[in-house]
C-alpha cells in the first residue's frame, strides 16, 4: 500500500530506533512549523494511515509512540538476523529504506536517513557475503553463484565480488563465463576508474586459464559430458519391444507403446522408425490440454512447415481453416451442428493421411497430452486407418500408462481387442540392462559391474532418470559411491536446476517468462511481456537453446519447466501471469488460457469472467464437457454475491451450467442448481429466466411445471418485457398441454402467430408448439402447415429445433392414425444428437411403431428408457408403451412386470391423462381390475384422437366406463 512521505517516515524511525516522544518526531518532519502546528499534522497523518488500513492501529502511544506489538517490520528481521547469524533469513531483505522518498525539507532526518540506509546497505552485503562463503564451503555451488552475482550487482567496483562470481563459476565447470566475468570486469574497472585489476584478481584469472585446481576446490571441477550420456549408442533392453513391433509392422497393424515417464519410449519409437526410412512425427505437450484442437494444429502446422508441396483437396483446406486460420485464410466456417465437427475430423484425417502416404510413417508421441477435441479427432482418424485396406498401416503411438483418458484409452482398448493393434507396455530396465547400459557408454574410470547395483537401486530402472544421475556424476567428478535412494523425480529436478545457474541473467528472465507463457510461447509474446523488441531477445532464445532448455520453441522437459518455476519469487510469478493475461488478451487468445493467467496473477474475479467467456463458447460450439469446466471455474472462483448487478458472472455462470445439464440430461443438477439460484435475491429478469428453465425441466411433472411456469409468465407479464413474455409464454403452454388442458394452451400461443419475431428460434417455438397442440385437438390441416413452416426454419438453426419440431411431426402422424408418415425424417434427425427433446421424439417414435404393429421396433426404442430423465409422467408413460409392447409379442410376465412399475408411478401422478391412458389401455389387456380407478382420472375433453383410438381398442367408449 503506498504509503504518505511523512507516514513512511514516521514508521522506518520508529521502527528502528524504538519508542519516541511525540514532540521529536513533529520537530523531525516538520521542522519549519511552529511545534503545536507540527504536533497537528502528526496526529492528522496517523489518523489517515489508521483510516487507509481500516481501523488498524500501526502506531500506538499518546506522550510517547511505538509501533503496535504484532507489527513486523523488515528492517527491524534483517537487524535481528544479522545479529544472530542467521544470515540465509536476511539475504532477501533487500532494498532501500523508504526508497523514492526525498526528504530535503527535513534535513535532520534526511541525515538520519542516510545513515540508517548505509547501515542497512552494509549488514545485507554481510549477509549476502557470509551466506556465499558458507555456500561454497559446502560445494553448493550454484547457490553461492547467484548470492555472489547480487553482490558484484550492488557494488560493481568490488574485486572482491569479481573475484567470487569468477570463483564459482569455475568451480562450477564453466571456463568460459568465469573469463567473461573478468573482462567484464577489467574493462568496467579501466573505464571508470582508469585502474587495472589487482594482483590477486589477476593471480585467479592465470590459475582458470590454465585450468588448475583452486586452492581448496579438491579437484571438483566438472567436466564436458560425452555424447554417449546424451544419446547412448546401444538401445539396450528393448531388444523384446522392437521384435513385437516389427511384427505388428509385417501384418499391417498399428502399434501403441506405453510405458510411465522416461521409460524410453520416445527413443524406442525413433530407433525403429529411422530405420524405415522418412516419417512424420506428432508429439502431445503438457499445455494441450483444456484447448480444443490444440495438438492437431501444432502438429499439422509443424509438419506442413516440413511439407510445403504437400497438395490438399480444397475442401480439407476449408475445413482446416477452423483451426489453423493463418495457414488457410480463408472466410470462417459457422459451427452450426455436430456434422461440422464430423466434416473438420474427415479433413484431419485426409491431411494426416496425405503426410503419412507422403513420409510412409506416422508417429504420434505423448498421446496423454491429447486434448478432448483432438482425442475425438484422433479416434475418428484411427477408426478410419485401421479399416484402410489399400495399404499397409503404417502408425506407431506412445503415451504414459496411467495417464491416457478414458474416452482414449477406450479407442485404444478396442482396436487391440478388434486384433488391429498391439500394445506394448514397457517395463523398467533391469540391473543386467543397466549394466549392458554403462558398458556401452565406454566411459573411463567406470566399473559397469560394480556400478550397476547402486544405480539401478536409486533410479528404479528408469532410463531418463539413470542418465540424468550418470551426466551430474560426470559433470562433478564424482565417484559411484551407491548413493542412498531418493525421489527419483526430485533428484531429476535438483539436476535440472543446475544448468539453470549457468545462465546469463537475460537468458534466465527470458527462460521465466516462457514457464508463464507455457504452450502460448513465442517471441512476439515474450517480447511483450518484458516490454522489448523481439530483436533483443534473439541472444538469450540462442543461449537457451544451446543449453538444450528450449527446443523447437518449447521447454525440453517437464522437469526444467518446473525448476524453472520454482526459481521465480511468488510476487514476480503472480506480476508476469497478470502481464501474459494482458497480452495474450490483446493477441485475442481464447478466454480459458487467459483466465487461468489472471487467476495465478491473484485476480479470482476477473478469471472468473473470462471463464464465464469461455464457457458461452464451448456451449456455442457443443463442447459441453470443455464449457461445464469452465462454468464450474467461474462459479468457483466467483463471489457469492448474487444481489449484484443482472449480468454477475455467478448469476451467469450458474444459468449457463443448468442450461448445459438440461442439454446433457443430468436434470437433477441442473435443478438443484436453479433452486439454489432462487433461493437467494436476484434480479427480477434473472429470476424469470430460472423459473422458466426450471418449468422445462419439470415438464414431466405438469403440476409442478405449470406453478413455476404460472410464475414466470406472470413476473414477465409485470416487467412488460416481449423476448421474456415469448419465452415463458411457451413454457407455460407447454405445461398446460401436459395438465390436458389443451384449449388453454391454444388460447395462450395463439397471438404470437401474429408477432414478428426476430430471433428466427422464437417462431419455431411457437410453430412447434401450436401445431402439435392443433394435431392434439384433431385439427391436422392446422397442425400440419404449423409444423412443415416450423422444419423448414429449423434447418438454419442448431440441430435441436430440427429434432423438437420432428417429435412434434411424428407425434401428429399418430394422432392422425398414419404413424409412419414421418418415420425417415424422425430417424434421420434423432441421430443429431442427444439433446432432453431426444428422449421425447424417442417415446413418440415407440407410440409409433405400436400403432404401426412393431412392437420389436418399439422395445428397442425403448430399452434405454427414454422418458425415466424427462420426469415421472414420461417415465409412467414408457412404462405403458412397454407393456403394450411386450403384449403383443406374447410376453405376458415381462407385460405384467412392467405394468406393475407404472402403476407404482401413476399411483400419485396428478395431470398427465396420456399417461393414464396408456397404463389403463395396458391393464385392461391384462385383465387387471385397476384400470377402473385410472379411468375415474381422466377428464373426457382431455384425450387426443390417439388416445381414444386406444380405448376404443380395448372396447371403451369416449365415456371412459367399463363394459
Amino acid at each position: 500500500m503506498p504509503l504518505e512521505r511523512k507516514v513512511a517516515g514516521v514508521l522506518a524511525y520508529l521502527a528502528l530506533e524504538g519508542p519516541t516522544p511525540r514532540s521529536k518526531l513533529a520537530g523531525l518532519l516538520w521542522p519549519e512549523t511552529h511545534e503545536r502546528a507540527a504536533r497537528n499534522n502528526l496526529v492528522q497523518s496517523l489518523r489517515r494511515l489508521r483510516r487507509a488500513v481500516g481501523g488498524y492501529e500501526a502506531v500506538r502511544g499518546e506522550g510517547t509512540l511505538q509501533l503496535a506489538e504484532d507489527l513486523e517490520a523488515d528492517v527491524t528481521r534483517l537487524v535481528v538476523s544479522t545479529l544472530q547469524g542467521k544470515y540465509a533469513e536476511a539475504v532477501d531483505l533487500e532494498g532501500e529504506l523508504i526508497g523514492g522518498y526525498d526528504y530535503d525539507d527535513c534535513p535532520d532526518f534526511a541525515d538520519w536517513l542516510q545513515a540508517e540506509r548505509e547501515h542497512l546497505s552494509g549488514l545485507w552485503r554481510e549477509a549476502l557475503e557470509s551466506e556465499a562463503r558458507r555456500l561454497e564451503g559446502e560445494g553448493e555451488f550454484r547457490k553461492a553463484l547467484a548470492l555472489a552475482l547480487r553482490l558484484a550487482e550492488a557494488d560493481p567496483f568490488s574485486e572482491e565480488h569479481l573475484r567470487r562470481v569468477m570463483r564459482l563459476y569455475y568451480l562450477r565447470g564453466d571456463r568460459g563465463a568465469a573469463m567473461s566475468a573478468y573482462h567484464h570486469g577489467r574493462e568496467r574497472l579501466k573505464r571508470e576508474l582508469g585502474v587495472d585489476p589487482l594482483p590477486e584478481t589477476q593471480a585467479l584469472v592465470q590459475v582458470i586459464e590454465r585450468g588448475a585446481v583452486l586452492p581448496g576446490a579438491g579437484g571438483r571441477l566438472r567436466r564436458e559430458i560425452p555424447l554417449a550420456l546424451w544419446q547412448p549408442p546401444v538401445l539396450v533392453g528393448r531388444e523384446q519391444a522392437l521384435a513385437q513391433i516389427e511384427e505388428a509392422w509385417e501384418v499391417g497393424k498399428l502399434v501403441f507403446v506405453a510405458g510411465e515417464p522416461g521409460i524410453g519410449k520416445t527413443r524406442l519409437l525413433r530407433d525403429f522408425v529411422s530405420r524405415k526410412g522418412s516419417y512424420v512425427w506428432m508429439s502431445g505437450l503438457p499445455g494441450d490440454k483444456g484447448t480444443p484442437f490444440a495438438f492437431y494444429a501444432r502438429a499439422l502446422r509443424e509438419a506442413f512447415g516440413e511439407s510445403p508441396g504437400l497438395r490438399l483437396p480444397s475442401w480439407v483446406r476449408r475445413e482446416l481453416s477452423r483451426i489453423l486460420p493463418d495457414l488457410f485464410p480463408l472466410d470462417p466456417l459457422p459451427w452450426r451442428d455436430p456434422a461440422d465437427r464430423i466434416r473438420l475430423f474427415a479433413a484431419m484425417a485426409e491431411a494426416v493421411g496425405e503426410l503419412r502416404r507422403q513420409a510412409g510413417v506416422l508417429v504420434m508421441d505423448d498421446l496423454q497430452y491429447l486434448d478432448a477435441a483432438s482425442a475425438e479427432a484422433w479416434a475418428y482418424m484411427l477408426s478410419k486407418l485401421a479399416l484402410d485396406a489399400s495399404g499397409p498401416r503404417r502408425y506407431l503411438g506412445a503415451y504414459r500408462q496411467g495417464e491416457l483418458s478414458a474416452e482414449a484409452l477406450a479407442t485404444v482398448d478396442g482396436l487391440v481387442q478388434a486384433g488391429l493393434a498391439v500394445r506394448i507396455l514397457l517395463d523398467p530396465l533391469q540391473p543386467g540392462d543397466v549394466e549392458a547400459l554403462l558398458a556401452s557408454l565406454e566411459l573411463p574410470n567406470l566399473s559397469p559391474t560394480e556400478l550397476a547395483p547402486a544405480l539401478f537401486r536409486y533410479t528404479g530402472g528408469i532410463p531418463f532418470f539413470l542418465l540424468e544421475t550418470l551426466r551430474v556424476l560426470w559433470e562433478l567428478g564424482e565417484g559411484p559411491e551407491a548413493p542412498g535412494r531418493l525421489p527419483t523425480s526430485q533428484r531429476a529436478r535438483e539436476q535440472v536446476a543446475r544448468c539453470l545457474g549457468l545462465l546469463s541473467p537475460a537468458a534466465l528472465r527470458l527462460a521465466q517468462v516462457a514457464a508463464i507463457l507455457g504452450e502460448d510461447l513465442s517471441l512476439e509474446l515474450a517480447a511483450g511481456v518484458l516490454e522489448c523488441a523481439p530483436l533483443e531477445l534473439a541472444r538469450p532464445w540462442a543461449e537457451l537453446e544451446a543449453a538444450q532448455i528450449l527446443r523447437q520453441g518449447r521447454f525440453a522437459h517437464d522437469l526444467l519447466l518446473e525448476a524453472v518455476k520454482e526459481r521465480i519469487p511468488v510476487p514476480l510469478q503472480a506480476h508476469l501471469h497478470r502481464q501474459v493475461a494482458r497480452a495474450l488478451e490483446e493477441a485475442g487468445a481464447h478466454p480459458a488460457r487467459i483466465a487461468q493467467h489472471w487467476l495465478e496473477g491473484g485476480r479470482e474475479e476477473v478469471a472468473a469472467r473470462f471463464w464465464l467467456a469461455a464457457g458461452r463458447d464451448y456451449q456455442a460450439r457443443a463442447l459441453y464437457a470443455e464449457a461445464r469446466a469452465m462454468l464450474e471455474m467461474a462459479l468457483s472462483h466467483s463471489q457469492d454475491r448474487r444481489s449484484d448487478l443482472e449480468g454477475a458472472t455467478r448469476v451467469e455462470a450458474q444459468l449457463l451450467l443448468a442450461d448445459i445439464c438440461r442439454e446433457e440430461r443430468r436434470y437433477g443438477e441442473a435443478d438443484a442448481l436453479l433452486a439454489d439460484l432462487l433461493d437467494g435475491p436476484l434480479p427480477l429478469r434473472v429470476r424469470v429466466e430460472a423459473l422458466r428453465a426450471r418449468a422445462y425441466l419439470a415438464i414431466g411433472d405438469p403440476l409442478r411445471a405449470a406453478g413455476y411456469a404460472r410464475k414466470a409468465y406472470l413476473l414477465a407479464h409485470r416487467m412488460g418485457d416481449e423476448e421474456l413474455l415469448h419465452l415463458t409464454r411457451t413454457a407455460y403452454a407447454a405445461a398446460l398441454w401436459g395438465l390436458g388442458k389443451v384449449a388453454e394452451a391454444i388460447h395462450l400461443l395463439e397471438p404470437e402467430l401474429a408477432l414478428h419475431h426476430p430471433d428466427a428460434r422464437h417462431r419455431i417455438r411457437i410453430l412447434a408448439y401450436l401445431g402439435a397442440l392443433y394435431a392434439h385437438r384433431g385439427r391436422f390441416r392446422e397442425a400440419y402447415a404449423l409444423l412443415e413452416e416450423g422444419f423448414h426454419l429449423a434447418q438454419g438453426q442448431d440441430p435441436y429445433w430440427r429434432v423438437l419440431v420432428a417429435a412434434f411431426l411424428v407425434g401428429a402422424d399418430v394422432e392422425r392414425g398414419e404413424p409412419l408418415a414421418h418415420w425417415e425424417l424422425a430417424q434421420a434427425t434423432r441421430a443429431l444428437g442427444p439433446f432432453d427433446v431426444s428422449e421425447y421424439l424417442a417415446l413418440v417414435m415407440a407410440r409409433a411403431c405400436l400403432e404401426a404393429h412393431e412392437p420389436r421396433l418399439a422395445l428397442e426404442l425403448l430399452a434405454e428408457k427414454p422418458g425415466a430423465h424427462l420426469g415421472r409422467a414420461y417415465a409412467c408413460l414408457g412404462l405403458a408403451y412397454t407393456c403394450q409392447a411386450l403384449l403383443a409379442l406374447d410376453d405376458k410376465e415381462a407385460a405384467r412386470q412392467a405394468l406393475m412399475e407404472a402403476l407404482a408411478v401413476a399411483e400419485d401422478l396428478e395431470g398427465a391423462p396420456r399417461a393414464l391412458v396408456q397404463v389403463a389401455v395396458a391393464a385392461l389387456r391384462l385383465g387387471e381390475p385397476v384400470a377402473q380407478a385410472l379411468l375415474e382420472r381422466i377428464s373426457p375433453e382431455t384425450l387426443s384422437p390417439a388416445d381414444r383410438r386406444s380405448l376404443e381398442g380395448v372396447g371403451l367408449g369416449f365415456g371412459m366406463y367399463l363394459p
